[in-house]
């Protein structure tokens, strides 16, 4: 069900859709956008929603001036309306399967809670993506009740998308290494350690002096590192070019195989002491090694291709008035 989620709860996530119908308190007056099975959605929602995602994008370079701008918000405006009816008929949908109670809204909702790292996290993603527990519950139940038996791919059928697609499984040459860093933090950059330049500094002399003693890199590495992305590999980091920054990867490729740095290394992030490994050459990785995230790529694809066919036929047969798309009929005829 994990896929699912992301798909579901990441289009609200960019968008802010409300699922809660008629929310907003007297709504005697107000504007409908759109209406599905009865159930109306406000134009002042979905104002409020568009101009949340323009701002978005504008934070990302997009351009909303002058007649490309007009229209290209206006295809915004049509694409976040049909999303919004897609939801609310993903709600409804989900709650003809009948009534939940609270320890089975928990026990739905419990996978996608295990992804964030605390309450208050999992607690403020709901707030701001406007979705209640029992809305998601509903939501995340159709999807499971639908694509329960979806079959996992067969090893046929993994071998041959492989065979067929084996330039995406092909990787450029890659530098292996392996580093231990320590963090400057002298403003709040969020790092979980506090040192200041010349504290970090000294920390990474501190680690080349063990390893003139004939330390274990990998083990001083496992012990002192603060990247916990690479610490419980014994600071492993395999790069291709492009994916490191300058710093760094100019000071492995300086290295030769087996060699470290004498001296700490500045980047962005703190001090490093960089061990080079080995030159990892350009290839194709073997089927064994993608055999498992091919077959969850294909079983989840074909879960996805069953809901989407699920809500296009229950699109089709839904009671669904856009007036968006009306008005916009109405003036090019007019």
């Amino acid at each position: 069900m994990k896929y699912l989620i992301k798909t579901v709860f990441l289009a609200l996530a960019l968008l802010a859709v409300s699922l809660a119908a008629g929310c907003g308190g007297n709504t005697g007056d107000r504007e409908v956008a759109a209406t599905v099975n009865g159930e109306k959605i406000y134009s002042d929602e979905l104002a409020e929603i568009v101009d949340e995602t323009k701002a978005a994008y504008e934070k990302q370079g997009l351009d909303f001036s002058g007649d490309q701008g007009t229209a290209l918000l206006e295809s915004l405006r049509k694409d976040v309306l049909d999303l919004m009816i897609n939801n609310r008929l993903m709600l409804q949908e989900g709650k003809k399967l009948g009534s939940l109670n609270v320890e089975q809204i928990q026990e739905i909702i419990k996978p996608f809670k295990a992804q964030f790292p605390s309450e208050e996290e999992y607690r403020n993603y709901l707030s701001q993506i406007r979705v209640s527990e029992e809305e998601a519950a509903y939501i995340l139940k159709l999807q499971d009740t639908l694509t329960s038996d979806v079959p996992v791919a067969s090893e046929e059928e993994v071998r041959r998308y492989y065979e067929e697609n084996k330039e995406m499984m092909s990787y450029p040459e890659r530098l292996q290494v392996r580093h231990i860093l320590f963090f400057i933090n002298e403003g709040d950059k969020g790092y979980p350690f506090r040192h200041t330049e010349e504290e970090a500094r000294k920390l990474a002399e501190d680690v080349i002096a063990e390893l003139k003693q004939g330390r274990d890199f990998a083990e001083l590495a496992g012990e002192k590192s603060e990247d916990s992305g690479t610490r419980t590999d014994g600071g492993l980091f395999i790069f291709a070019e492009g994916e490191a920054v300058e710093a760094f990867a100019r000071a492995s490729h300086a290295l030769k195989d087996g060699e470290y740095t004498t001296s700490p290394v500045k980047t962005e992030y703190g001090f490093h002491v960089i061990k080079r490994e080995k030159v990892i050459p350009a290839g194709v990785q073997p089927f064994e090694e993608v055999r498992q995230q091919l077959t969850e790529k294909l079983t989840n694809e074909a879960k996805e291709n069953r809901f989407s066919s699920f809500m296009m036929e229950a699109k089709s047969k839904a009671d669904i008035v856009n007036n968006l798309a009306e008005d916009e009929g109405n003036s090019s005829n007019g």
